[in-house]
């Protein structure tokens, strides 16, 4: 079925503007005066954490991509993500307002939330200085990263803070949102019914705070979860009773999701007749998302044995924005659909696509959430790091300059007294002696401390230069588990037990290959599957008919005595075509093999 809900709750954006005043008192000594304003100058310099680059940077951003937030957001997502490369770097402040910013962007445009360490630190802010509205909009988008990374219980705890916090000040709105995000944690982890409390209780809040659209939406996701609980009478009334609501707004997507919820919530109950009416209606309201109305079509169309129009309905099925899950529910229905038409090459061909596709996805999302996760640990962890070099750094930058103001000022006081007290020269001079010895001290202690930086970053650098080992280990573990499985799909393949049985044969005075043209072509798609580079480096280094043949079998990993007999040619030729081929591919080493070459092009 197709049911999504999507919240978009305003960012209030507020920088911070300083205001400095002057003293008009005049004072007798004018020297003092200049010390005390260059000591306020240093120590300003010293604390200005807040206001350093990084933030000048990203305030100078946020400003101009706050005009294009609801024109281009495209733009301005580039300005606020592209353009400030280290936030870990911003002031608690000027980072909460980022992210609250990035979060409105990934509402419009569907891009990415920020990082969790990010939003957590966004919300302690905004937790001790943002408003009511901040605070509540701050912990739902915490969330929702919390989710991101299946943090299921810690989004719980999060949302539950929230809700709490909304329900003392009054909030039915923001209570409204919370209650649906908290039922979509419930429904993610299959507990359906504290997931229809938790959006009927989300409905409520809505209707007192007079918003009666996303009142409908709550209705339709409570009926979506009692769908899943087999409460299908339940389920049809509070889908009904969000078409009604929903009708009034005139949004076609929203009108299409709920008729596609009736279509499918009356094929469960038996009433095909209507069913096919709604699915119908949902195509004809939203004609660009209709992958999933096209495929609850096709499988109502199977279970009454209507097998034309389950295949014309299956073959609308273009693309989907939204739902890439459809696409593997295609191919199974394409199965079923193949195996009640008595084609059964067809049937498993739409099974091996199926179970194809579902270790595909797997592969894909175990990889990403692997290098995501490590992505996100170690680039926070290296920048907080190095965060906390650079205002150590600064630190001991600014105690060196107001140490050296300090001197300065002492020898424009000493001068100045010199001219009125020529008779305590010496004990001037025996006192600059003192300030001399106290700077070299002071030297010899930034020397000290420079010596330290540098071997903490000679650390840093080993530390770097280890995780850099240890990520390469890691990609040639996945490189190798990748070849061992590509090894194992080989290996099950039927063509490749016939191309390895017919190699063994040696037919007498054979005019042609023993391999049939399907099964070449079934050899080839095999090893295209398993090896997608293959067909590239065929079209590049510009192989010949016989050349590419050589390259396949190669990749079967067969004898050259194999595939001489395999192609129906002599052993001398088959030697003479591997060696064109290690020169069009330069292989020069002769150590490298032929086979070990060709199959690390993954």
């Amino acid at each position: 079925m197709s049911f999504y809900f999507l919240s978009l709750l305003p960012v209030v954006r507020k920088l911070s503007s300083f205001v400095f005043r002057k003293s008009g008192k005049r004072s007798i000594f004018v020297p003092m005066r200049i010390f005390l304003a260059l000591l306020v100058i240093a120590l300003g310099w010293i604390m200005q954490g807040c206001t350093n680059e990084a933030d000048r940077n990203a305030i100078r951003q946020m400003e101009q991509a706050a005009p294009l937030m609801q024109s281009d957001p495209e733009v301005a997502h580039v300005l606020l993500a592209d353009s400030v490369a280290h936030p870990e770097l911003l002031s608690p402040e000027v980072n909460a307002r980022w992210c609250l910013m990035l979060c409105q962007l990934a509402d419009s445009i569907g891009t990415p939330l920020p990082y969790v360490p990010q939003m957590k630190r966004a919300y302690r802010y905004m937790k001790r200085h943002g408003t009511i509205d901040e605070q509540l909009q701050t912990a739902l988008y915490l969330g929702r990263t919390y989710m991101d990374d299946l943090g299921q219980e810690a989004a719980l705890r999060t949302y539950t803070e929230a809700l709490q916090q909304s329900i003392m000040e009054n909030k039915p709105n923001q209570s409204g949102y919370i209650s649906s995000y908290m039922g979509d944690v419930y429904q993610f982890q299959g507990m359906y019914q504290q997931a229809v409390e938790k959006y009927l209780t989300a409905s409520r809040y809505f209707r007192q705070a007079g918003n009666h659209r996303s009142q409908a939406f709550a209705f339709r996701d409570a009926s979506r979860n009692y769908t899943f609980m087999d409460s299908l009478d339940i389920a049809l009334a509070y889908m009904l009773r969000a078409d009604s609501m929903i009708t009034i707004w005139g949004d076609s997507l929203a009108k299409s999701e709920i008729l596609n919820g009736l279509g499918n919530i009356y094929k469960e109950r038996g009433a095909y007749c209507l069913a096919e009416k709604y699915l119908e209606q949902a195509i004809n309201f939203d004609t660009t998302e209709v992958a999933a109305d096209y495929l609850a079509l096709a499988d109502l169309y199977l279970t009454q044995n209507k097998l034309d129009q389950a295949r014309y309905s299956l073959n609308k099925i273009k693309s989907s924005s939204y739902n890439k899950d459809v696409f593997i529910d295609k191919f199974y229905l394409l199965f079923v659909l193949e195996k009640e038409d008595g084609n059964t090459d067809r049937a498993l061909e739409s099974l091996e696509q199926y179970v194809d596709s579902i270790y595909s996805q797997l592969d894909i999302k175990n990889k990403t959430n692997l290098i995501e996760a490590e992505k996100k640990h170690n680039y926070t962890q290296l920048l907080m790091h190095l965060f906390h070099l650079k205002n150590r750094q600064r630190v001991y930058v600014g105690c060196f300059v107001v140490v050296c103001l300090i001197l300065i000022i002492c020898i424009v006081l000493y001068r100045l007294k010199l001219k009125s007290r020529q008779l305590i020269l010496v004990q001037k001079e025996n006192e600059m002696n003192a300030l001399k010895n106290q700077l070299r001290n002071r030297e010899k202690e930034m020397s000290a401390i420079s010596e330290q930086l540098q071997r903490q970053t000679d650390l840093l650098n080993q530390r770097m230069e280890q995780l850099y080992r240890q990520k390469e280990q890691e990609v040639e573990s996945i490189r190798q588990q990748i070849g061992q499985k590509n090894q194992e799909m080989l290996e099950k393949a039927a063509i490749t037990q016939k191309v390895r049985k017919l190699s063994e044969k040696v037919v007498p005075n054979a005019t042609k290959s023993p391999l049939s043209a399907k099964d070449w072509a079934a050899a080839y798609e095999l090893i295209d599957t398993i090896y997608p580079s293959i067909s590239g480096v065929v079209a590049i280094y510009d192989l010949t008919e016989k050349e590419k043949m050589v390259c396949y079998l190669t990749l079967f990993n067969l004898s050259a005595n194999a595939e001489a007999v395999l192609m129906n040619q002599p052993l001398g030729s088959i030697n003479k075509y591997r060696q064109t081929l290690r020169k069009k591919l330069q292989i020069n080493d002769r150590n490298i093999d032929l086979y070990d070459f060709l199959s690390k092009m993954m």
